[in-house]
């Protein structure tokens, strides 16, 4: 890659799959909390009962994770640029998922919130699933609020977290156990 400026260097995804060379590091100081950030309220991890390898969407500061996870990928260390290992939690940002839930469809483990929406996403995400449940959910915000999302969540499983969503729709007054498995 030639002279390195003294390790400043990196290497960043862009839009594209194509690798971007940068002439600075990224540091959680330079990555601000957005009106894209939805942290999960931690009543879903303790109704689900399961500890996850990772949380491939986490946010930066620390006091903002509820994910109880190994090792958490913040925007920072980019968890679509990183290898996902083991069970993993995705909650990805809203405004553009597509690409999570892509990269979520080929892991064999997981758990995934999103919103319901009608796009081609969403398609994908459902023909991934293996057992899914609607949610009502109340997420924390950056500014500290609790506030609901305007439509119905998804929260879709695969593999080792199939037994984790029927634990969490029984706990959740929206849905009050209703759950949909994908025929064998």
């Amino acid at each position: 890659m030639g002279d390195d400026l003294g390790g400043r260097v990196g290497r960043l995804r862009g839009a594209g799959s194509a690798a971007v060379t940068a002439l600075f590091e990224i540091t959680a100081s330079d990555v601000a909390d957005t009106s894209d950030d939805w942290y999960t309220p931690r009543w879903i991890f303790n109704s689900s009962g399961l500890t996850f390898d990772m949380d491939v969407c986490a946010p930066i500061a620390p006091e903002f994770r509820t994910c109880p996870a190994a090792r958490y990928l913040t925007p920072v260390e980019d968890g679509l640029s990183q290898p996902w290992e083991g069970l993993v939690w995705m909650n990805p940002p809203y405004s553009g998922p597509s690409r999570w839930v892509s990269r979520w469809a080929a892991h064999p483990d997981g758990l995934a919130l999103l919103p319901t929406a009608k796009s081609l996403w969403m398609r994908e995400l459902l023909a991934a699933a293996e057992e899914i449940t609607l949610l009502r959910v109340d997420f924390g915000r950056p500014d500290g609020r609790i506030t609901g999302y305007p439509v119905a969540m998804i929260l879709a499983a695969k593999g080792a977290a199939r037994p984790a969503v029927r634990r969490v729709s029984a706990a959740d007054r929206y849905s009050g156990g209703v759950c949909f498995v994908r025929p064998a």
